[in-house]
């Protein structure tokens, strides 16, 4: 199931936006939900309380009073949410540099142009429908979910998981042992030390008993696991 958001202060455009994507759905018989917002407030407060699932957001730039760049900031930065794809409608150019570090998964211009809009929803969907597993966990009461292929090492600190990624780092509170149990389906995941858990697709190099990630973190390799090590490293690398 994906679900599309349209967030678009001008009812009109998120009206016929739902009724084309409605169109496509039945035509194609897309497991797919649609919903519409007129605000980016009334968006975020959707956002906050939703289950973690596969999500796109149409989303209109030139919004009053909350505008689609600062919505998107808020679900990156504030809701930790990088796995969410953003597809920003706007009838303006020069945003690019305000939009590169919300990873937006494309532009659809004004007017709306409904051929770039079928095929950057598809190729959005397909990439969504793709082999992503996604790894998710619960802070403050909130859950939220990462695509697994992003992590790069957990880390236990004081009680707390420190998660690592290619794009952000967060924490929650399980044991070691609990999330060790929880990756045993995913091969590529080793516990290397008590206090590590790493991605062995993220390992750029190995020095003696020591690993080093792609975020140039140095990860030692207890004595204990050194074979584990060795047999994932043979296999994934």
């Amino acid at each position: 199931m994906v679900e599309i958001l349209i967030c678009d202060d001008q009812e009109f455009i998120t009206e016929c936006l739902s009724k084309y994507i409605l169109d496509q759905i039945i035509i194609k018989n897309l497991n797919v939900t649609v919903k519409s917002f007129l605000t980016g407030e009334s968006l975020i407060e959707y956002l906050q309380y939703a289950q973690p699932k596969k999500r796109i957001i149409l989303l209109d730039i030139e919004m009053i009073p909350m505008d689609g760049l600062s919505v998107a900031k808020y679900i990156r930065n504030a809701l930790n949410d990088y796995t969410t794809e953003i597809i920003f409608v706007t009838g303006t150019n020069g945003y690019e540099r305000d939009l590169f570090e919300v990873r937006p998964s494309g532009f659809i211009s004004k007017p709306i142009n409904f051929d770039a809009l079928y095929n950057t929803l598809t190729r959005v969907y397909n990439l969504l429908n793709s082999e992503h597993v996604y790894f998710q966990y619960s802070q403050h009461g909130i859950k939220k979910s990462i695509r697994l292929d992003d992590i790069l090492y957990f880390e236990s600190m004081n009680r707390k998981i420190k998660l690592v990624s290619t794009n952000h780092t967060d924490s929650f509170y399980e044991k070691m042992t609990t999330l060790n149990n929880r990756l045993v389906d995913y091969p590529h995941f080793v516990s290397c030390h008590r206090s590590f858990t790493i991605n062995v697709n993220k390992i750029i190099r190995r020095e003696g008993s020591r690993l080093i990630m792609t975020d140039d973190k140095s990860i030692p390799i207890s004595n204990n696991k050194k074979d584990l090590v060795e047999k994932a490293l043979l296999q994934f690398i």
